[in-house]
């Protein structure tokens, strides 16, 4: 009878420490974050804004915004990621009328740091998860980063 409850005690820690473990490294599918640079987090730079929606197990989706005929759009391309206990990491090309670039990812789980690097060039953005949904926050923020747009087309001298 002894030995019975001495193994159910050991598989109730172990059951317990697992749910701890598991709970611990949640899934981030679901989750969307805005991500901004860090040296530059007074002016939001458009260019240098990251959105990251994580739609499944193994696909991220990510937002940044391009300018065409003074106005911004809204560019989106979903792509795989690989998950570890540390960090997630992903990779992406984007075209813009001709224009090529690679673009690489790693976000610290940890503190959501993002580590973006495009074109040899290596930029660190804080991020943060969004309350609302995904899409339609990106749409504000695209409305923000066109007023800034704008205001400085007006202050531009000829």
């Amino acid at each position: 009878m002894y030995i019975m409850l001495k193994i159910i005690k050991i598989f109730f820690i172990t059951s317990l420490n697992l749910l701890v473990l598991a709970e611990l490294q949640s899934k981030p599918v679901g989750k969307g974050l805005s991500c901004f640079s860090e040296e530059d987090s007074v002016n939001n730079n458009y260019e240098l804004f990251r959105g990251l929606y994580f739609e499944s197990d193994n696909s991220i989706r990510v937002v940044s915004f391009k300018s065409k005929n003074k106005s911004l759009k809204i560019i989106s391309k979903l792509t795989p990621y690989k998950i570890s206990q540390n960090s997630i990491k992903f990779k992406i090309k984007f075209i813009w009328y001709g224009d090529i670039s690679f673009e690489e990812f790693t976000l610290r789980r940890k503190d959501l740091e993002l580590d973006h690097e495009i074109n040899s060039e290596i930029r660190v953005l804080k991020c943060k998860i969004l309350d609302g949904e995904f899409m339609p926050e990106m749409i504000e923020l695209k409305n923000l980063f066109q007023m800034k747009f704008d205001d400085g087309l007006k202050s531009n001298k000829i």
